[in-house]
Formats: structure tokens, C-alpha cells, sequence
């Protein structure tokens, strides 16, 4: 008797198979999709050797080839820029800038938003750019 249970002991497991193939679904579906949820503007900025990492506090301006203007993720007209960057740099939170300007925006804008940007009262500018690749 004791040989028969032993023999037809029923042998209990989970099958865990399909819910590791969701799992993995989900991982890679989340990793796909976790680079296009960036919220900033599109441009190619230009390389050089003086590039750093930007300053997370800082407001971000970028300026596009199409010389549309963004402070962060809002549009605005460069007649409308010197009065919106004033009124961030009055209320005193704004301590410094990032400006992304695509490489081939015209330099007499990028001038312009530097001037309007040094009028507001804000000295700590930074340009941002890409990095070179060292030549060996």
C-alpha cells in the first residue's frame, strides 16, 4: 500500500511560463516607449569640445532651425520673449539659463535672445552642445 502512494503521489507545481512571458512583454514594451516620453523640443544642436552637463535647476531656452523660440515647453514670439523672460527673472526664481540653439539657427537671433536674456537681470548663461569626439 505504502509502494502505491508513493508511485502515484500527485506531484503539485505552478506553471509560471506564460506569466514570465508577460512580464518580459511588459518590460519591453516599457522600454521602448520610455525614451519617446521625453517632453522637449527637437533640435540638433552643434558639437563642441566646451560641452558640459547642463544644470538641472536652470530654465532651458531653445531656439529651433525654424527660429521659434521655447522657454522650456512654451512657445513664445520674439517680440513677446524680453517680457516673459523679465517677468521670470523679477519673481526671482530664475538664476540661470540654458540656451539650446540649433546649429543652424541664424546667429543675429541667438544674439537677440542673449541680449534680452542679459536686460532681464540674468548673468549665469550657458550654451548647450553636443560633445566632440576626441580624434585619437
Amino acid at each position: 500500500m505504502n509502494n502505491y502512494k508513493d508511485r502515484y503521489k500527485t506531484q503539485i507545481q505552478m506553471n509560471i511560463t506564460s506569466m514570465m512571458d508577460i512580464v518580459f512583454l511588459l518590460l519591453i514594451m516599457f522600454i521602448i516607449a520610455a525614451p519617446l516620453m521625453r517632453a522637449e523640443v527637437d533640435v540638433k544642436l552643434p558639437k563642441s569640445s566646451a560641452a558640459i552637463v547642463k544644470d538641472e535647476s536652470a530654465i532651458t531656452i531653445t531656439i529651433t532651425k525654424e527660429s521659434i523660440i521655447y522657454i522650456g515647453n512654451t512657445e513664445v514670439s520674439i517680440e513677446a520673449f524680453p517680457q516673459e523672460i523679465g517677468k521670470m527673472a523679477g519673481t526671482g526664481r530664475v538664476s540661470s539659463v540654458s540656451l539650446k540653439g540649433d546649429e543652424g539657427v541664424d546667429y543675429g537671433i541667438v544674439m537677440r535672445v542673449i541680449g534680452h536674456i542679459k536686460d532681464a537681470g540674468i548673468e549665469n548663461l550657458g550654451l548647450v552642445a553636443n560633445p566632440e569626439k576626441k580624434r585619437k
